[in-house]
């Protein structure tokens, strides 16, 4: 009886010594899909390689604001930048308009189910009132899924904020690049 009894000991604390290692320091999580935006700059090049000129076609949701602007207005003043720019200028805004597309952006559901994946670039032009005044399709994924789900989640976090007064801007416009990739 009392082997039995020292071998239960034995094994209970070898599970109790078990329990306390880990040993999953140095696994990373499994990501099922991935959703990041990268800095427009460097994925330009590459997507225009790989893309079907058909299927860039720049397609465009503008309001009645981008289609026309004072033609002879000296202080009307905009400025594009990439949202991944570091520029120190325009970081915390940038930080701000990125936060509010990611915590609606996700992957079209009709993508995911057909294994689609992409770069989308779009521009986003943002009036000083922090409004949106257009969003266009800059390149394409190939995908209309993932076309339409990176225009629509730029309109749906519309309104942004303001354009800080030291911008002295009255449009600052936003390429931004999204990429779709499912992990496995």
């Amino acid at each position: 009886m009392w082997p039995v009894i020292i071998s239960v000991l034995i094994h209970m604390t070898l599970l109790v010594i078990a329990g306390m290692i880990d040993l999953r320091e140095n696994i990373k999580p499994l990501d099922v899909l991935s959703i990041s935006f990268k800095d427009p700059a460097i994925e330009k090049k590459s997507i225009s390689k790989k893309a079907n000129p058909s299927k860039t076609k720049p397609r465009s949701a503008k309001s009645s604001k981008e289609q026309g602007r004072p033609v002879g207005d000296d202080s009307w003043r905009e400025d594009t930048i990439d949202l991944g720019s570091a520029d120190i200028k325009y970081v915390t805004y940038l930080i701000k308009i990125k936060k509010k597309i990611m915590e609606i952006w996700t992957y079209p559901q009709e993508a995911f189910e057909n294994n689609e994946e992409g770069d989308v670039v779009v521009k986003l032009s943002i009036d000083a009132d922090g409004s949106l005044a257009g969003v266009t399709l800059v390149s394409s994924s190939g995908s209309a899924h993932l076309d339409e789900a990176a225009l629509r989640v730029v309109q749906q976090s519309a309104p942004y904020e303001p354009l800080p007064d030291i911008y002295n801007l009255s449009r600052l416009h936003v390429l931004a690049s999204f990429d779709y990739k499912i992990m496995d």
